[in-house]
């Protein structure tokens, strides 16, 4: 009995061994499991995270090197060149792309005015102001001396086709025009519009000295489509201000409408630069 007893407490001494043994077996094989997973986890982050293939930091760089050169910043350059023993004034984007093209605004100024390089002419600093404007708007701005108090005749006009095509030879023009004239130079901008409409998309006109006993139906008809824009003090003592209202009346009775701003209370001069932010936005609006 005894010995029976003594096998019988021996195998179930074994077994108990047996049972801790596989109970421990797998107690270690759960913690070496969790111990894995989170040195894993810790791997991950430590050095996978951070790294990435060569190709794709090239790609990214690549990408923000062609965003550096989209917002390439506008430098507006300057420089006077005589074209056909006339001055004139033009004004670009010294840091234009190779292949880009601009369209261009010709400035026809009024009478006693001169477009040289003399630093003491004082259309230069008119001049500046609005190739500062214009070019930060991605235009080309140009200005002809157009044989100065010209009233508007046709050496002037022979003036500035030529400033047109120097523009289109040695700048970056696009072809397209955008004409703006001051006081005299009204007469250089309409006359040249009737004569070489072509292209020209807007024309824009400050205290413009008229001629309205020019105009008659074949020539209205040749500037039909072109948008024009007239601003006009009302208080205008060099250039009436009914030369203006005039005009409109005749371009209304031959069928063509001019959109028409009265600037109240203003005289002749103070039209002339201060409305160059109304002018680009005409210009670009539809």
């Amino acid at each position: 009995m005894r010995e029976n007893s003594k096998m019988e407490y021996s195998v179930r001494q074994n077994k108990s061994k047996k049972g801790l043994t596989i109970e421990r077996f797998l107690t270690y094989l759960i913690f070496l499991s969790i111990l894995f997973f989170f040195g894993y986890l810790l791997f991950s982050k430590i050095f996978i995270k951070d790294s990435k293939p060569v190709n794709e930091v090239e790609v990214k760089e690549e990408s923000v090197d062609e965003k550096k050169e989209e917002v390439k910043e506008i430098v507006v350059k300057s420089e006077f060149k005589t074209i056909d023993g006339q001055s004139a004034y033009i004004a670009f984007d010294e840091n234009a792309k190779d292949d880009a093209k601009y369209p261009v605004v010709i400035y026809s100024h009024g009478s006693t005015y001169t477009v040289s390089d003399n630093p003491n002419n004082p259309l230069t600093k008119d001049l500046n102001y609005y190739a500062d404007i214009f070019v930060k708007n991605g235009y080309i701005f140009a200005a002809s001396n157009q044989h100065g108090d010209n009233w508007g005749k046709e050496p002037a006009i022979g003036d500035t086709k030529k400033l047109v095509e120097e523009l289109e030879k040695s700048y970056k023009s696009n072809g397209e025009i955008y004409l703006l004239g001051f006081s005299m130079g009204g007469l250089v901008t309409m006359n040249f519009a009737e004569k070489y409409p072509e292209n020209i998309k807007k024309i824009a006109l400050l205290a413009p000295t008229s001629y309205v006993n020019t105009w008659n139906a074949t020539r209205v008809e040749r500037i039909k489509e072109i948008p024009i824009k007239i601003w006009h003090g009302d208080k205008d003592v060099n250039v009436p201000y009914s030369m203006s209202t005039n005009l409109i009346k005749k371009f209304s009775s031959l069928g063509k409408e001019i959109e028409f701003i009265t600037v109240e209370s203003a005289g002749h001069f103070d039209i002339d630069t201060e409305y160059t932010d109304a002018i680009v936005e005409f210009y670009k609006s539809q």
